[in-house]
């Protein structure tokens, strides 16, 4: 069965509305094991017609996308994510960036942005090795978290290089008006 509580009724009509005028329906449609668990299908239907075009069969061919979503997901994250420190990176950075002074904009109020860098981590590197040095940079991602709104960026943006943004603080000037 094509029904799960992922989709609306309105996806089951589109389905419908595709395999009486085209003759067939391709998509992605999330599917129930017997087991209870949901999971991801790639699904082509096809009518089979008879000469007065009546419907005869509906075949429909079932494709477990599971495993290539998982993918997707992980490359996804890749691009988007330090593989060290699952912080965002430059990019996913500049993103928020844009999004936070667009809301800054939008609501009038401020956006402050944090750039740390770690002074003497290349000799560390140098001294005690890469994995010291990761080992370090964890720390520094720890006790960042630690002081930083859950609602704010954290992100580091390469190296030793790390940057907050805090975003949707109060306009004193809004304030005294």
């Amino acid at each position: 069965s094509l029904r799960s509580d992922r989709h609306e009724e309105a996806f089951y009509r589109e389905i419908t509305d595709s395999l009486s005028s085209n003759g067939l329906w391709k998509g992605e449609v999330w599917s129930r094991r017997k087991n209870g668990e949901v999971y991801p299908q790639q699904v082509n239907m096809t009518l089979s017609r008879d000469a007065s075009t009546q419907r005869v069969h509906q075949i429909a061919l079932f494709n477990d996308i599971s495993e290539r979503k998982q993918y997707q997901n992980h490359i996804q994250h890749l691009a988007l994510y330090d593989p060290l420190t699952d912080l965002p990176n430059r990019r996913l950075f500049q993103e928020r960036l844009d999004q936070a002074l667009r809301e800054t904009k939008r609501k009038q109020n401020l956006t402050a942005l944090l750039y740390i860098d770690l002074d003497n981590f290349k000799p560390v590197n140098d001294t005690f090795g890469h994995t010291t040095g990761d080992h370090l940079l964890l720390e520094v991602t720890r006790r960042l978290h630690r002081v930083v709104r859950e609602a704010d960026t954290l992100a580091r943006l390469g190296g030793d290089e790390f940057t907050v943004i805090v975003h949707g603080l109060p306009n004193d000037e809004q304030s005294l008006s």
